[in-house]
């Protein structure tokens, strides 16, 4: 199994560009946010389940790297795979890719915590969800 998916698919508006002409960088961090939720549906944690049982996720660490420029109107992608994990934690590879030119505009390594948001703690993964990493993590390291 490829564990690389598509997370997000959008396109550059005229809204996001800045002076300089190309998307600005607040609008990757956009991108990676909706890729986030495409990531916690596919690791077993869909919305609706987070809000009700309290159990999501914390930032706590991204690391990124800028690779080639994306203007308005280019049409883009992200995939998105579990690059490593712990008992509490789970790193996620982002890569945002230009679909024309099929080249790599932007790419980051978020870790975030499984967060208990009523006792405000880190908790430990479940059987199930620590199976499922396995499964979906990238076999090489990946560093930025």
């Amino acid at each position: 199994m490829d564990q690389y998916f598509e997370s997000y698919r959008g396109h550059v508006l005229n809204s996001e560009v800045d002076l300089i002409g190309h998307m600005n960088v607040q609008f990757y961090g956009a991108c990676v946010s909706q890729a986030m939720q495409s990531m916690f549906l596919r690791l077993g944690f869909p919305a609706d389940q987070i809000k009700e049982k309290q159990k999501g996720f914390a930032a706590v660490d991204q690391k990124s790297r800028f690779c080639a420029e994306l203007l308005a109107g280019d049409l883009m992608h992200m995939q998105s795979a579990v690059a490593d994990f712990t008992a509490k934690s789970v790193t996620i590879h982002h890569q945002l890719i230009n679909s024309a030119t099929h080249q790599l505009s932007y790419e980051t390594l978020i870790t975030a915590l499984h967060f208990d948001m009523r006792a405000r703690k880190v908790i430990s993964f479940e059987a199930d969800a620590i199976e499922l990493l396995t499964q979906m993590k990238l076999p090489e390291e990946i560093s930025l």
